[in-house]
């Protein structure tokens, strides 16, 4: 079985998967074989082993990707493969893998992203029945065959919400949407619009509904395939800034653990990371 640790017994290892949480990997996917090929790699050799691995192939051209995905599930029963008749789109993409999961947590995997074997493992261990987990992680730019550090946020249940949400303004990190979330925790990313910034008012709504952890070890790279990086928005070269502004104050108006006070402290910290990444992005 494709994986599997060596020096243990594959019942064994069956056995001790059975008692373990299921978390379910959505791996939403466009003609880009090889790079699911690294994924599916590095995804089927986790050492946590009690996973779903569902894909979604969003009507690629040929039969590569296909083929990929039959290479590894004719030895892995874990993968659950889906081809969509017709292109729907990005976003409905990566809701279908959310919406098909059955998992009691859930992750999203890019397929120009990497995983070190112990990335669920050690997301999970940190994780609590409400409480999402990232690790820190690194860019890979594989034009220039570099890596480049990155600093997450320090967020924490031991932390206060305020601060929490705090750290995260202060270095908001769109990466951190593909930890390990309890499934429950997003499931309302399956309604409403989409928007500039969405993956960080996801984050931002677990903060503030259910709770976040990093941890202080990099465990997942971020993958650049371009020969630099660009930004993966609706619309990358005309960002509307307004949507998130608004969602994000409603999130924080509708939030139960905050005061009143915290929120209107909370909306004015908003107000001036919404300046900074309008001047970071201006043309």
């Amino acid at each position: 079985m494709q994986g599997r640790p060596r020096d243990m017994d594959s019942s064994r290892v069956d056995g001790l998967a059975a008692r373990q949480p299921l978390v379910s990997v959505g791996i939403p996917t466009f003609n880009r074989p090889e790079g699911l090929r690294r994924t599916l790699r590095l995804i089927t050799s986790q050492t946590y082993r009690n996973l779903e691995i569902l894909i979604s192939d969003n009507a690629s051209p040929g039969p590569e990707t296909e083929k990929v995905v039959r290479d590894f599930s004719a030895t892995d029963a874990r993968i659950i493969y889906f081809r969509q008749p017709a292109n729907i789109g990005a976003i409905a993409n990566f809701r279908f893998v959310l919406a098909k999961a059955s998992g009691e947590y859930f992750m999203w995997a890019a397929d120009d992203d990497e995983w070190d074997a112990r990335f669920i493992e050690t997301c999970l261990a940190a994780a609590g029945t409400s409480c999402s987990v990232m690790t820190k992680f690194h860019t890979i730019f594989r034009a220039q065959n570099t890596r480049q550090e990155n600093p997450v946020p320090t967020l924490s249940p031991d932390l206060s919400l305020p601060q929490n949400v705090i750290s995260f303004f202060a270095n908001m990190q769109p990466s951190l949407f593909y930890g390990l979330h309890p499934r429950k925790s997003v499931l309302f990313t399956l309604k409403g619009s989409y928007f500039d910034f969405y993956d960080c008012y996801v984050v931002l709504r677990i903060i503030l509904e259910s709770g976040f952890r990093t941890i202080d070890c990099s465990l997942y790279g971020a993958g650049v395939d371009t020969p630099s990086y660009e930004v993966k928005y609706a619309n990358a070269k005309n960002l509307k800034f307004w949507p998130f502004f608004l969602h994000s104050s409603l999130a924080l108006v509708r939030s139960s653990r905050l005061s009143m006070v915290e929120k209107c402290k909370l909306w004015l910290s908003l107000l001036q990371l919404v300046r900074r990444l309008r001047h970071h992005h201006a043309p």
